[in-house]
């Protein structure tokens, strides 16, 4: 795959307890155009972030959804099934502004050393980054994040 010019801009989320008109002001403040959900189970403790009410909240605000459950990190799949998931990511990345989502709000510890705490991190982004990609992991208070994956801890 040659080098872009223009990489495609990824960004990731985590919805934790988030109110949902928290979350949403987090979504239009990077002018998000689509979640893609990439949780195993499209289901949460807080009822907003389950995958049909989530799914038709976003639908209310103007954002699409796609559910990615190969991408997700409590049963990671086969190889060849998350490396489909990747590449419909980036396809999708492509197109519109996309933000993958899963439960945990941090992407990292706050270890003296940083570890990747959640999946979005460990698992999709170095290979997405492998395939040109640019992360930004949106942190719950608004503010960005980008760091080289690779280089961090991970128990993916």
């Amino acid at each position: 795959m040659s080098e872009q010019t223009n990489p495609v801009t990824i960004h990731t989320v985590g919805h934790g307890r988030h109110a949902w008109a928290d979350f949403l002001a987090l979504l239009r403040q990077y002018e998000i155009e689509l979640l893609c959900d990439v949780r195993s189970a499209a289901r949460s403790r807080w009822p907003q972030f389950n995958g049909q009410v989530l799914a038709a909240n976003l639908r209310e605000a103007g954002v699409g959804y796609e559910w990615l459950p190969e991408c997700g990190g409590k049963v990671v799949a086969p190889t060849e099934e998350l490396n489909r998931g990747l590449e419909r990511i980036m396809e999708l990345a492509s197109d519109t502004r996309v933000a993958l989502m899963c439960s945990e709000s941090r992407p990292l510890t706050g270890h003296r050393q940083p570890r990747a705490n959640c999946h979005r991190v460990g698992l999709l982004a170095p290979p997405l980054r492998a395939r040109g990609a640019r992360l930004i992991h949106i942190l719950p208070d608004g503010d960005a994040l980008e760091v080289d994956e690779s280089a961090l801890p991970s128990i993916w």
